[in-house]
């Protein structure tokens, strides 16, 4: 059993245990449930979809600020993402090609 697996059947009990409604989380067993089907490939592959683009980058802008850095400086960082983005696949970045 992963960890998605894990997380998916804490949603199950958590339904029978009457401490979370059904919609919620069936919404979240449904993720977790594709997710530990989901092998480190499939990860990378849906990275390099852009469909989390905007939410890493928006993850990477909190960061940034959270920790004091210059706008300039903080402009760079945003903007090396955004080559990256372009240039690399997330097995490339994983690997730290």
């Amino acid at each position: 059993m992963n960890g998605y697996e894990m997380m998916a059947d804490s949603y199950r009990q958590l339904v029978k245990q009457g401490k979370i409604d059904k919609e919620t989380a069936d919404r979240e067993i449904r993720v977790y449930d594709f997710l530990a089907t989901c092998d480190s490939d499939d990860l990378c592959r849906m990275v390099d979809s852009s469909a989390f683009n905007d939410i890493i980058r928006a993850y990477l802008k909190m960061a940034v600020q959270s920790a004091d850095i210059d706008e300039d400086s903080r402009n760079k960082v945003v903007g090396q993402l955004r080559w990256l983005f372009d240039e690399k696949t997330a097995k490339q970045v994983l690997e730290g090609r």
